[in-house]
């Protein structure tokens, strides 16, 4: 019986060493299961366990990857010992080869995060435009491609059987180590899979995913041996690669293994004591030399970046002083706009859409800046930046966003204009209870549907060349304290050159956003200024109806509001889907005023573009109903 005892107390002591010496378990470190899947460090759900830099989201069992532009994906699988994990693709909207992610623009990571998509996936991009038969290698948009017999085997993606165009291409490199862009210029659903054999057939392919991987963490931040309690086997040192700052170095004959465990050295590991100076000494020599060739190395870089730095600012001040009439946008230095947002902290990030990122700045002189910068690894953002400039240096209109300069030197151009306080009209109209907004009152919004028409009409009618805006929409008509329209994002825009001025249209790829886009553009990629009207009708439609462009939430039939409103207005039941809000208490005079402003609405969104008015025309009647409204209103 005591030789049982023995025995059993001594399994447990050495269960007790193995646990102690090998794992080194951290309470406080590692997070806890999320149902039964398993969170490994660095891995983080909460506060306080794993790494705050890793943090993935834990919802009634399942755990969740976040991404920019609020879309969520379910992981699937994690492989600590490789920091990869594989997420679920997005499903389909209902009847539609729309990817669920789609008005986010596909899956976005942030770059300033340690995550990035691996080399191992091979995207399907469905639903796409003519577009992507520019794009060249390693993207495949050929007739022989394999995901049409993908679509045309999987139930699920029927929808997109009647879409002509798809495209297949493997991950890696920049441009999608953080993004799978949708647009609905290019592709707008996708499907992924990790590892794929592209010789099976479809019934043998595995299961849709996309796989991630995170970078190898350091050991835990520490101010004082304490917070080293958390890592059992470690000490609080000095980082030897970021100096002042210390972590929890596991102490000598240990090793990080960056799962959250100072192991025990064996035969084999790096962290093997070595009793022979000789390599020692060899080690060092070599360091050395690898230090002055490293330095060598690190100087011609040096010179050869600030010569292309060089190079690409005269490039692009040629760029922006081509075709302004003299006129040029004030220069900033870099420093200067560094400072102002605190090195793009991400607390000062406004907004981010389309081909640019928006932060607020504070100048030296006190004055409140909006800066616009293109996004990372984005040429075409960068374009579409300067294009900006050289639109805004043209203009002068008080409805229009004002131009305070640009910044060339930097590797993104930066353009920085007055800042608008007041959300856009599509947060008052369609967010206003998130930002605690009171409703638009309907001579509100007969006034800022005004200004954005009257400094439409001076883009079209006034300035030398005239302008096309492209991107009329109620996300870019800024409001400011006073609640005044003021229209932003010229990125688009296209100025009508000389040459030009004589036809009747430019010739031009298709741009703008989903349910803003005139039609007669879009199939005949004939630009005019009547394709700016149209646009201007489908906020027309959202100031009478608070509805939004395209929304899903609405039936099928219904998703695109011009759709929705025409067969409405065709069933003369206009009135039944004017928001509450100005319709309830409002007088007869501005019941009518209501009825003839859904009636040029109508006449801006007419599918012949000859038949629709100019915006000067729009501009001159809202003038005429503000009015009648204020001629009403002071009579009673």
């Amino acid at each position: 019986m005591e030789k049982t005892t023995f025995l059993i107390i001594t399994f447990f002591v050495m269960i007790i060493n193995t646990v102690l010496s090998y794992k080194g378990t951290m309470p406080g470190l590692i997070c806890g299961n999320c149902g039964k899947t398993p969170v490994p460090y660095p891995l983080s759900t909460g506060p306080n366990c794993g790494d705050q830099s890793y943090k993935v989201r834990c919802s009634a069992g399942t755990l969740w990857f976040d991404t920019k532009g609020n879309s969520s994906y379910i992981i699937t699988s994690i492989s600590p010992q490789i920091q990869r994990m594989v997420v679920k693709t997005p499903t389909l909207y209902p009847n539609t080869c729309l990817s669920s992610d789609f008005y986010s623009e596909g899956i976005q990571l942030d770059p300033n995060l340690p995550f990035n998509i691996t080399g191992s996936n091979t995207i399907l991009l469905l639903n796409c435009t003519d577009n992507m038969l520019h794009l060249q290698a390693p993207i495949n948009c050929s007739s022989t491609c394999i995901c049409h017999p993908y679509v045309n085997k999987i139930q699920e993606w029927a929808a997109c059987r009647r879409q002509s165009l798809c495209c297949i291409f493997r991950t890696g490199g920049s441009q999608n180590e953080y993004m799978i862009r949708l647009n609905s210029n290019g592709c707008m659903a996708y499907q992924s899979f990790v590892g794929l054999d592209t010789s099976l057939p479809v019934e043998k392919w595995p299961q849709p995913g996309l796989e991630l991987m995170w970078q190898i963490p350091d050991p835990p931040a520490c101010k004082n041996e304490v917070d080293c309690n958390i890592l059992p086997f470690s000490k609080c040192l000095g980082d030897p690669k970021n100096p002042g700052k210390k972590r929890c170095v596991c102490k000598s004959g240990r090793y990080w293994d960056a799962q959250g465990y100072c192991q025990k050295c064996r035969h084999g590991t790096a962290c093997k004591i070595r009793r022979n100076k000789t390599p020692l000494i060899a080690v060092a020599v070599v360091s050395v030399l690898l230090m002055l060739l490293g330095g060598f190395l690190v100087h011609r870089r040096y010179l050869i970046k600030r010569r292309t730095i060089r190079l690409l600012v005269k490039e692009r001040e040629e760029i922006l002083s081509a075709n302004t009439s003299g006129k040029s946008a004030k220069v900033f230095s870099g420093k200067e706009i560094k400072k102002s947002t605190n090195y793009f902290d991400k607390e000062n990030l406004l907004g981010s859409g389309g081909f640019g990122e928006v932060f607020k700045g504070t100048l030296d002189d006190g004055t409140i800046v909006a800066v616009k910068r293109a996004k990372p690894g984005n040429a075409k953002g960068t374009l579409q930046v300067l294009n900006e400039v050289r639109i805004l240096c043209q203009v002068n209109h008080r409805s229009l966003v004002r131009l305070l300069g640009c910044c060339v030197e930097l590797e993104l151009p930066l353009l920085i204009y007055e800042y608008i306080p007041n959300g856009t009209l599509f947060e008052h109209l369609h967010g206003f209870r998130l930002r605690e907004w009171a409703p638009l009152s309907w001579l509100r919004r007969l006034v800022i549907g005004h200004q954005t028409a009257d400094g439409l009409a001076y883009l079209h009618s006034s300035a030398v060349p005239p302008i096309y805006h492209r991107d009329v929409k109620s996300s870019n008509i800024l409001l400011d304290n006073k609640l005044d329209a003021k229209v932003s994002d010229f990125g688009l825009s296209r100025l009508v050159e000389l040459s030009e001025s004589d036809n009747t249209h430019i010739n031009t790829t298709a741009q703008g956003t989903l349910g803003y886009l005139d039609p007669e553009y879009y199939l005949n990629l004939q630009l005019t200024d009547r394709s700016d009207v149209y646009s201007f009708g489908v906020v027309l439609l959202e100031l009478l109806t608070s509805k939004k462009a395209i929304d899903f939430n609405r039936d099928e039939e219904d998703v695109n509001l011009v759709v929705y409103m025409k067969r409405i207005m065709d069933q003369e039941k206009l009135m039944d889907v004017i928001d509450p809000f100005i319709k309830e208490g409002a007088s007869k005079v501005e019941m009518e005023t209501i009825k003839a402003v859904g009636n040029l609405a109508a006449a801006c969104l007419d599918d012949r573009r000859q038949n629709r008015p100019s915006m000067k025309e729009v501009a001159e009647e809202l003038e005429y109903v503000i009015g009648i409204v204020t001629g009403q209103a002071s009579k009673s």
